[in-house]
């Protein structure tokens, strides 16, 4: 299958690799972004020929939210949705058969965080730093807020929800 927000390949090792390929946007998240990585993932859970999806950023970034774009000239109910639509792919990474794996390096902010929590495992490089930044521009992340405190705990969660900080990746 081919994405424009995407590079999927399969490896004779049975090792699917999704590279978020948006570099000079940080790899945020869009709606084709997150319709298609859902579409992947659930195409990969199905796949005989794969046993682990490895999930990276092309880039210097892994991935470092959501684009703010998308939000502009939306009513209350269709940023609701548009939302939801954000969340999805998280969802259904939770939810997978196979172990997903998050490769991480340079930022994974806000819903980018929210992907590496919902992931089995994650690996960091060591330039990696990880939050939920939405607050630093009047905005809450409401999506990623929920694999990241089932990842790392509610109150600590709640930390970086409020403080909208980055953590090292040693300290994550």
């Amino acid at each position: 299958m081919s994405y424009e927000t995407l590079m999927v390949e399969i490896g004779d090792d049975l090792v699917a690799v999704i590279t978020l390929n948006r570099p000079s946007q940080l790899n945020t998240f869009t709606t084709p972004l997150a319709a298609e990585l859902d579409q992947a993932m659930k195409a990969l859970d199905g796949n005989r020929g794969v046993r682990v999806i490895l999930i990276k950023g092309a880039g210097k970034h892994f991935c470092a939210g959501i684009d703010v774009n998308e939000l502009t000239g939306k009513t209350a109910l269709e940023l609701r949705d548009w939302i939801e639509r954000m969340e999805t792919p998280l969802v259904t990474i939770s939810r997978m058969n196979k172990p997903v794996i998050a490769q991480v390096h340079g930022v994974a902010a806000a819903n980018g965080a929210g992907l590496v929590a919902a992931c089995d495992l994650a690996i960091a490089a060591d330039n990696a730093r990880i939050g939920l930044t939405a607050i630093n521009v009047g905005l809450n992340c409401v999506g990623p807020v929920i694999p990241v405190s089932k990842s790392v705990g509610r109150k600590v969660a709640l930390e970086m929800l409020l403080y909208g900080d980055l953590m090292e990746a040693q300290e994550a």
